[in-house]
């Protein structure tokens, strides 16, 4: 789908890795530049499944041998990725003017830990230190008051996506302008693009402005119970009104005179039969539940293996493993199952033949000004990857029943999903409502949605259904369990997806029970990885291709997640590291710490001399660095810590949302998009999740009222005044 691309990638962490990893399987030819002696993570699981099928170059950045071998590398390249700060970047003529003066064609796509034009942009990028920048360890749900540390990387793993999103973005307007030109992000941004779900505020309507916590445990439960022998179960019922008293199973714990009308009762219930009997009454009535698993454990899962989300490698350090697949599955041809390089492999080969860059028009005034995408999603991990296409300028169409969106209930996430859009109001069950549809489906150059096969069949909407009216669209869908297998057409919501990956119990911390993960960071990762689908479906159609058909799940979503391990040749799954029980943190170098006057401060000493230095300021045990930092000032220990060169930040926590909202700073930077809404009065929300330099990203629509836009629609597609007044009698329109 992308083979014409070529793409260096310089970089350690999580992000970049991931980021290219997902370019590469789509079938871009990635070189990854390395260090001598190579990435320090070689020999480990995450290296084996973050780096396959790419090549590898050994260069030494810092001498005058290495950065002219990379120039030649980048004068034919169409890509670099990259994780150096603005001033490591400029050190080595990396900076978007030097590399635009040497390759004008060159897209360049940093990240960062905090947005390229921020001012904390030169701070450390590890993931710890950014939520505590930001205030995201405000929203995580623990087992004690103050801030809580989740295990699940939901800042690197959104920002790896909003790289590769943006990669693409910038290359589909190269088609048309000639040029290259910035595509950058940030660990701050990833989790900004997760936050829309619990972060906004408005002025007025139905939706109430978020209450602060109180400085307090938070709780841990979301429909989420023990079972007889100790086994977690998921259950979720978005409305929660599934009757629990209408299962058999329950029939039988009733008769035991247990009462479920209180929480306790419920639990007491749920402890009394064992899950499998639990499930088999959930699924008999198509609720959506899941046993809790430990990370990993899900590369078994039947469904996984159906839908080809664990791909068998021969890595050249572990040998023949299991390894997370990428969620993608599309009629490209795509390259599977290759291994991670060893150290050099590949360099010698050169660049894949490229298409010429024949593009000479004027540059758009937005990055995919002039794309259009018909959105027939719902709920989150549908409708949000376009919505965050309509934040770069694509002409995003909505189109909802004549009730709404069945997520508007849910006003937050309605908005977190539906923002930059137009919305149309049909009812597609109704025959005289297909003429319509069909005209839609025409005007696309992309079709979306999130329907079950079954349902969408039904509505005209099948692969088959939508290209007989559009032989050549792209069209992309998500589903909860994939294209294959027995649970096909089963529901599935993001807490689902976060028990069966071992989220809920890592971010407990070991020993714990298992918590429900707030900010439903599976649908988010799902609908980002339509986004990328879709960015490449789009590109690959607009370089010459074909309109491709793309699919992920929120299963394959949760596969890929796994990065951190493999099933090795033996069968069992490599190790990785865990939460502490107390949810602060991985080791005594890495976590957070509370101070005397209640503040905490967050530290990442992962180089020795930064352990040793961070022995000299809280004493010979690292058992003991938490008492002593209860003795300190935070003040005072935060500025010691900086002298130090420790890499540290001062968690931002209680109240954090609104601190968010009310920094002038970040209304300045693009960071927050403050809209008016009919309903909402004018809403804020987190903003822009890019840097693209000379392209600014503009906001122009908060979420639509149902059929806001549906007159206005139907004119485009060719309708007369007459006719749509027609169809509104008819009740086709709404």
């Amino acid at each position: 789908m992308l083979g014409d691309l070529r793409i260096v990638e310089i970089g350690e962490g999580m992000a970049v890795q991931v980021a290219g990893l997902m370019l590469c399987e789509l079938g871009a030819d990635v070189l990854k530049v390395e260090r001598p002696g190579g990435d320090p993570a070689r020999g480990s699981a995450p290296f084996a499944n973050w780096n396959r099928g790419k090549r590898s170059l050994e260069l030494d950045l810092d001498t005058t041998e290495g950065r002219p071998a990379l120039a030649q590398c980048l004068a034919s390249a169409d890509v670099l990725l990259h994780q150096f700060t603005p001033a490591r970047a400029r050190a080595l003529g990396l900076d978007d003017a030097s590399l635009a003066a040497a390759n004008s064609k060159l897209v360049s796509c940093g990240i960062t830990g905090s947005p390229f034009n921020h001012p904390d942009v030169e701070r450390s990028d590890d993931e710890l230190l950014v939520a505590a920048r930001i205030g995201v360890m405000y929203e995580n749900d623990g087992h004690r008051p103050g801030p809580i540390v989740y295990r699940y990387q939901q800042g690197s793993w959104a920002a790896a996506h909003l790289a590769a999103a943006g990669i693409l973005a910038r290359l589909v307007m190269r088609l048309q302008s000639g040029t290259g030109g910035a595509a950058h992000t940030s660990i701050f941004q990833g989790f900004m693009s997760t936050l829309p779900l619990v972060w906004a505020r408005n002025s007025a309507g139905p939706m109430p402005n978020p209450a602060t916590y109180p400085l307090a445990a938070r709780p841990t439960a979301m429909q989420l119970f023990q079972c007889q022998g100790g086994d977690w179960l998921q259950i979720m019922d978005p409305t929660q009104q599934f009757d629990y008293a209408s299962m058999p199973t329950m029939w039988d714990v009733m008769a035991e005179g247990v009462e479920i009308d209180t929480p306790e009762g419920l639990i007491e219930a749920f402890r009394r039969r064992p899950l499998e009997s639990w499930l088999a009454n959930l699924r008999a009535a198509d609720i959506a539940a899941e046993p809790a698993y430990p990370m990993g454990e899900m590369l078994r899962h039947p469904e996984v293996e159906a839908n080809h989300y664990v791909v068998e490698v021969d890595d050249p350090a572990w040998g023949k493993t299991l390894q997370p697949n990428v969620p993608f599955h599309t009629d490209a041809d795509l390259p599977l199952g290759r291994s991670s390089p060893r150290l050099g492999e590949g360099a010698e080969r050169d660049w894949m033949p490229a298409l010429p860059v024949t593009g000479d028009s004027a540059q758009p005034a937005e990055i995919l000004e002039g794309v259009r995408i018909l959105d027939l999603g719902m709920f989150l991990a549908g409708p949000m990857g376009p919505s965050m296409m309509g934040d770069m300028g694509a002409n995003v169409i909505k189109v909802e029943a004549l009730t709404g969106d069945r997520i508007r209930f849910m006003h937050r996430y309605y908005q977190a999903a539906a923002r930059s859009k137009r919305s149309i109001a049909l009812d597609l069950t109704r025959p005289e409502a297909q003429p319509l549809l069909e005209r839609l489906i025409q005007w696309a150059e992309v079709v979306h949605h999130n329907m079950r096969f079954k349902g969408a069949a039904k509505l005209g909407l099948s692969e088959e259904g939508i290209r007989q009216y559009n032989p050549d669209v792209a069209f992309n869908y998500v589903s909860a369990y994939g294209q294959k297998g027995e649970r096909c057409n089963w529901p599935g919501y993001d807490s689902i997806f976060n028990a069966i990956a071992g989220w809920e119990f890592e971010n407990a911390g070991e020993g714990n029970r298992p918590v429900f993960n707030r900010p439903g960071t599976m649908d988010v990762t799902a609908a980002q990885s339509c986004l990328v689908e879709i960015m490449a479906s789009l590109y690959a159609k607009r370089a010459g291709g074909k309109g491709h058909t793309t699919q992920t799940s929120l299963l394959g979503v949760a596969a890929f997640t796994q990065g951190e391990r493999l099933i090795g040749p033996d069968g069992n799954l490599t190790e990785t590291y865990h939460l502490t029980s107390d949810q602060t943190g991985f080791s005594p170098y890495h976590r957070i710490l509370e101070c005397a006057d209640g503040n905490w401060i967050a530290v990442a000493a992962h180089k020795p001399d930064q352990r040793a230095a961070l022995h000299g300021l809280l004493g010979t045990e690292a058992e003991d660095f938490a008492d002593e930092a209860k003795s300190r000032d935070s003040d005072a220990l935060l500025a010691a810590l900086e002298d130090a060169n420790i890499p540290c930040d001062l968690v931002n926590f209680e109240d954090a949302m609104n601190r968010f909202f009310d920094d002038p700073l970040n209304r300045e930077l693009n960071l927050i998009s403050v809209l008016p809404q009919p309903l909402y009065g004018m809403v804020e929300q987190p903003g822009a999740f890019w840097h693209f330099g000379d392209v600014p990203i503009v906001f122009r629509r908060c979420c639509p009222d149902i059929g806001e836009h549906s007159d206005e629609i139907l004119r485009e597609i060719g309708y007369s005044d007459a006719e749509i007044a027609a169809f509104r009698d008819q009740k086709i329109v709404g």
